[in-house]
């Protein structure tokens, strides 16, 4: 009683606001679905490996389906978020199978995945954000659908995205998990240019532009007989 009523002193000896909550150590995946087609003509196939991080799993194991990946967090609650703000979660993407697997996601109308296209290796786990750029108030229900080798794992996005009088008695703090990427909207244009991707640190600028277009030109042909040299030229 007297240790969970207490607050410590912070690490400089200043006195803490409230109680340091503990962090999270273990989540649980989101649901997955098999992928029965993929299953039986490609997976019984395919050399697997059998490493220290993903053995374990395969000894004494029982011959039931086993998902190729694990998404963590099972869902995706950026909680309340300003219009005409562009917003990230960050997800964490696990091999636990023994097999080196590949990946791709279903985006959604309002939110989309934030991820580099790549094998991953049995046991590596790789990045993956859900960006969400809310225009107009309501509320955003959708979800993303990430498509692998052995099943297809479903991602629940939920937000609120408050309206004028609301923004406007004050910015609402944000969710765990939640990072606010830029204040401003995204330019259409950078999409023809600059790829996002995990690293971003803000909307993104255009780093190049591509160069103007010569109508006079004229692609040459490669396949075209050379000209005869011993041919007497045209007269004026």
């Amino acid at each position: 009683m007297r240790m969970s009523s207490r607050v410590p002193p912070s690490i400089i000896g200043t006195q803490r606001p409230g109680r340091v909550g503990a962090p999270t150590v273990s989540q649980m995946p989101a649901s997955a679905n098999p992928n029965l087609m993929n299953l039986l003509l490609e997976v019984p196939y395919k050399r697997g490996v059998h490493t220290v991080s993903v053995n374990q799993r395969y000894l004494n194991h029982e011959p039931t389906f086993d998902s190729a990946f694990e998404l963590l967090p099972a869902r995706t609650d950026f909680g309340h978020l300003m219009p005409g703000r562009i917003y990230r979660y960050a997800l964490k993407l696990v091999n636990v199978s023994n097999l080196q697997q590949r990946f791709q996601v279903k985006t959604g109308s309002q939110c989309k995945a934030i991820y580099r296209p790549q094998p991953v290796a049995a046991g590596m786990s790789v990045t993956l954000e859900v960006e969400v750029a809310p225009t107009t108030a309501g509320e955003l229900r959708e979800v993303l659908t990430i498509i692998t080798e052995r099943e297809e794992i479903s991602l629940p996005v939920s937000a609120t995205i408050l309206d004028e009088e609301t923004t406007a008695r004050g910015e609402p703090p944000l969710r765990g998990g939640v990072r606010l990427l830029s204040h401003a909207p995204r330019d259409p244009e950078l999409a023809k240019t600059v790829a996002p991707s995990v690293n971003d640190i803000d909307a993104g600028t255009k780093r190049f532009a591509a160069p103007p277009r010569n109508p006079e030109y004229v692609r040459p042909d490669f396949f075209a007989e050379p000209p005869d040299e011993e041919a007497e030229p045209d007269a004026p």
